[in-house]
């Protein structure tokens, strides 16, 4: 699956700077400059950029330096203010929900001379809530009123099957409704509304036609990262229900939708970054800095190093003296 497709759900430290450029259906919607990442690049004041599927941060000294945190791994939003009232910080904590670090929480804090950053994100945050049906799959989820969809943001029905039979190996078929929208398809019963699924296209990995008891069956495959599922529909247009399901898709993957809008006079302007740029890794463990500490109380722990003979700060995670030592050429 395209790396792009899963930026909001995933955090990066010191990613390829062309990887900081807009990607497909991607949309700058706010951007400030002077902001200080206080937890992991103290000292150092860069440029932050919220988009309708993550949060860009870069060193103004040196753009290999930079994060980009996906909105959906948000789970608490906070504003410190500091200096006197004259600079407004915003820290927030981050959880990945899947995936070989799964479970592991971040911490990320930066200051700006402009309070409306923690206003933003607070509303971005909340814009991307409304429209998880664009990037997540559902199950038996109220979506349906008096036989009609409910749609989303920027949501278009294109259209729908009538008489569509959902075949499951263990279960009986049973008749519903299909339907094709610009974002996602959903199929839900004639009998009751809430024996439903709704699939968006980013999740599609696969569509096919296959016999199944004996009949021809469009089935439709998800991506591992959403659960690897298999689904199959049955329809006396099926050849037509097919093309249109593949069109729909390959349309989609080329123009993706993620229903995140914003009412802005002017849409800001972003450099573009020079996609030939090689980047040297640090060796240095980034993720390491913004690990988030459980007990506060101990955040600031002061300990002796016996190779310094001083009392240092307790180093985080996995960290080493020799760490601090390393000079990194750029």
């Amino acid at each position: 699956m395209c790396e792009e497709f899963l930026y909001d759900r995933t955090i990066h430290f010191d990613i390829a700077v062309s990887k900081l450029n807009m990607q497909k259906g991607e949309k700058t919607l706010y951007m400030w400059q002077d902001v200080e990442d206080i937890k992991g690049n103290p000292d150092q004041f860069g440029r932050l950029i919220i988009t309708n599927t993550r949060i860009l941060w870069w060193s103004e000294r040196n753009n290999s330096v930079n994060l980009s945190i996906g909105l959906g791994t948000i789970f608490h939003i906070e504003q410190k203010v500091t200096n006197n009232n004259r600079t407004f910080g915003t820290l927030f904590r981050t959880k990945l929900n899947y995936g070989k670090t799964a479970g592991q929480k971040y911490e990320f804090h930066f200051t700006s001379p402009d309070k409306k950053l923690y206003e933003s994100l607070v509303n971005i945050q909340r814009l991307y809530t409304q429209t998880l049906l664009h990037r997540e799959i559902k199950v038996q989820f109220a979506m349906i009123s008096q036989k009609k969809l409910n749609l989303s943001e920027r949501e278009q029905i294109i259209n729908q099957y009538l008489n569509t039979i959902s075949v499951a190996n263990d279960q009986q078929d049973v008749s519903g409704t299909l339907i094709f929208t610009n974002v996602r398809f959903v199929w839900y019963s004639a009998t009751n509304d809430l024996f439903n699924i709704s699939i968006p296209w980013i999740a599609v990995k696969k569509i096919s036609k296959k016999t199944t008891k004996g009949l021809y069956t469009m089935i439709i495959e998800t991506y591992s990262e959403f659960g690897g599922y298999f689904v199959g529909y049955r329809n006396i247009e099926i050849d037509n229900m097919i093309k249109e399901c593949n069109k729909l898709h390959t349309f989609y993957i080329e123009n993706p939708i993620y229903g995140i809008e914003v009412q802005e006079k002017q849409q800001p302007a972003v450099q573009k970054f020079d996609e030939r740029v090689q980047v040297v890794q640090s060796v240095y463990n980034q993720a390491a800095r913004y690990q988030a500490n459980e007990n506060n109380d101990t955040q600031n722990d002061i300990v002796y190093c016996q190779e310094l003979g001083l009392a240092i700060q307790k180093l985080p995670g996995d960290v080493k003296l020799s760490d601090l030592w390393n000079i990194i050429k750029y």
